[in-house]
């Protein structure tokens, strides 16, 4: 095990990048187990410190670790917590993550919130060596600049016929105009059987999502460009199929990567989710900076709104990341049912409304447009652009 030469590495160079200073967080029977599994040779450096998921781990404890190695709840937010504080202080040292059968949404999504690595528990030392090579090939591997990837912004629907397709692509065109000078938006229509995005916008072209997602390998940001379609409005659409796909049939790491080549093209990327979810649907949304749920102000949109903040929550999506949109707002005096009552039924704060004004709304696309481009002073199109420079000054870091 001193040896690792095979592997690319000198013993020495290992030693000091990682087993010298690797710290490990974990409770006490997990803790005990790894030590049972340790011995000199394999890990002449290594620090175990006893804590429950839930108890604080304080920055000095783990200050000079080349690795952190930390034992996580999900079922436990302090635990969860816990995880994103010391990933904050620590963002130049890898982290491992260790969870008991943690399930593939909630490893993708710790990956994507910055943890180098998921093992299971409990695990021994050969198998924590093995990750933590395999964290150090691929950080000394990555010598390129990091490249700024656009927002992905996730709009799902509580239910069909919410208005979720017009607030997406409303919503990307107004991002555009947020966003720096000639900073381009599009709209990526993930509703594989009954998406409509395309007609909506009436964007050029003949491609779609089929085309990228049967790609494999050949996928490449040119390829991106020229299946992605263009509207006389300034949006980029990436149509649906024009067949019905078989909802299995989608590969959940080649949409990712797709997903990941229209944030290196574009300036923002506008998700329409469908209203069933899936394992592709959700490892979408887990991706997203923020995902937008619109709901209407009846029993039904709120009841199945609840439900979909219920979900979140319990595959591991921050409910600070979501945020509600009310859709077709009536503002009047004398209303029945306001913000703050959706916020208290559904126990999650409304971010904002989008007025009620289905005959401009209606009347667009019917013409394959834009709200601005046929009624530009439209209620819902103050409203759209109101949430779209909330979304640009408070949740995405302004403008890019």
């Amino acid at each position: 095990m001193g040896n690792f030469d095979h592997l690319g590495f000198s013993g020495k160079e290992f030693e000091l990048r990682t087993c010298a200073n690797v710290v490990v967080v974990a409770s006490a029977r997990y803790a005990a187990a790894l030590a049972e599994s340790l011995t000199e040779r394999a890990f002449p450096g290594i620090v175990i410190i006893e804590r429950d998921p839930s108890e604080q781990v304080f920055s000095a404890e783990v200050r000079g670790a080349a690795l952190l190695v930390v034992e996580v709840d999900p079922a436990i937010p302090a635990s969860v917590e816990r995880l994103n504080r010391l990933l904050e202080p620590h963002g130049g040292v890898p982290v491992i993550a260790a969870i008991p059968d943690a399930p593939v949404a909630l490893v993708r999504a710790l990956v994507r919130g910055g943890v180098n690595d998921v093992l299971a528990l409990p695990f021994t030392a050969d198998e924590l060596l093995e990750a933590s090579l395999n964290v150090v090939s691929v950080l000394s591997s990555t010598n390129e600049p990091q490249v700024r990837r656009a927002p992905l912004i996730a709009v799902a629907r509580s239910i069909g016929g919410c208005g979720a397709t017009s607030i997406a692509t409303n919503l990307a065109a107004a991002l555009s105009d947020c966003g720096k000078d000639g900073a381009r938006a599009i709209v990526a229509d993930l509703d594989l059987q009954c998406g409509s995005v395309a007609d909506v916008l009436s964007a050029h072209g003949n491609g779609t999502i089929s085309d990228l997602l049967g790609a494999g390998t050949r996928l490449d940001d040119e390829l991106v460009r020229s299946i992605v379609r263009s509207s006389d409005d300034g949006v980029h659409v990436l149509a649906a199929p024009g067949d019905i796909l078989p909802l299995d049939s989608v590969d959940t790491d080649q949409l990712l990567r797709i997903l990941d080549a229209l944030r290196r093209e574009f300036d923002f990327v506008v998700l329409d989710l469908p209203a069933n979810w899936t394992d592709w649907a959700l490892s979408a949304c887990l991706a997203a900076d923020i995902v937008l749920l619109v709901t209407e102000l009846t029993v039904t949109s709120l009841r199945q709104a609840k439900r979909r903040l219920d979900f979140f929550t319990s595959v591991g999506i921050p409910s600070d990341r979501v945020e509600v949109i009310v859709n077709r707002f009536e503002k009047r005096l004398f209303r029945t049912i306001g913000l703050n009552d959706v916020a208290h039924s559904l126990r999650h704060p409304a971010y904002a409304s989008v007025a009620l004004d289905d005959p401009a709304v209606h009347s667009a696309q019917d013409q394959g447009r834009l709200v601005r481009a046929i009624h530009r002073r439209s209620a819902f199109w103050s409203d759209i652009c109101r949430l779209a420079q909330a979304l640009v000054d408070e949740r995405l870091g302004g403008t890019r």
